[in-house]
């Protein structure tokens, strides 16, 4: 099996692939196939004696993408089939190791990605005489969203005001009647 945690996390936090492994000899561990783009990472993670394993990845530098992930132990034979070749002119290529033929590269020119190189990886496993044992589950890594900018509350407007007399409106009324009477 294979766990991908959390299944949605943000670049930089750490993402833990776990699972239990099954199959032949698992005394070298469990080989973790990563992929996004042109990102590919092939480790390989013990296996405990209850037949656990947890790996954890750091997501730093990571593009945001849907990551793939397939836990590969080996079959009966006690060896992986499938593995990745990263020496020579076609790093990144994929081989049978049953058949010393390539199956697909991860890089380069004609090169499969994502959901099709998790389709091809899985193809490879369930070709004739490979006896290797896989899960598979993904994880999105999103960016940060940006923090919200700190606002100050606005100052309210000065309000534009008349000045007036100090004389009461009755007073002037009074004074005007005075005068008339006079």
């Amino acid at each position: 099996s294979a766990t991908a945690s959390p299944a949605k996390a943000t670049i930089g936090e750490p993402v833990t692939i776990s699972g239990v492994a099954t199959g032949g000899n698992l005394t070298s561990g469990v080989q973790m196939w990563v992929f996004a783009g042109n990102y590919v990472n092939v480790t390989t993670a013990p296996v405990n004696s209850d037949s656990t394993y947890s790996e954890v990845y750091q997501t730093t530098g990571l593009p945001a993408a849907l990551y793939y992930v397939i836990v590969q132990s080996p079959g009966k034979d006690g060896t992986l089939n499938i593995i990745m070749d990263t020496t020579g002119q076609y790093s990144g290529q994929v081989m049978n190791t049953k058949t010393g033929t390539p199956v697909f590269t991860f890089t380069g020119t004609g090169s499969v990605q994502d959901s099709a190189a998790a389709q091809a990886l899985s193809d490879a496993f369930n070709q004739p005489g490979v006896d290797d044992i896989y899960s598979k589950c993904t994880f999105q890594l999103v960016a940060a969203e940006p923090a919200a900018p700190v606002s100050t509350p606005a100052l309210p407007a000065p309000v534009t005001t008349t000045k007036k007399s100090p004389v009461a409106v009755i007073t002037v009324i009074a004074a005007i009647g005075l005068l008339g009477i006079a």
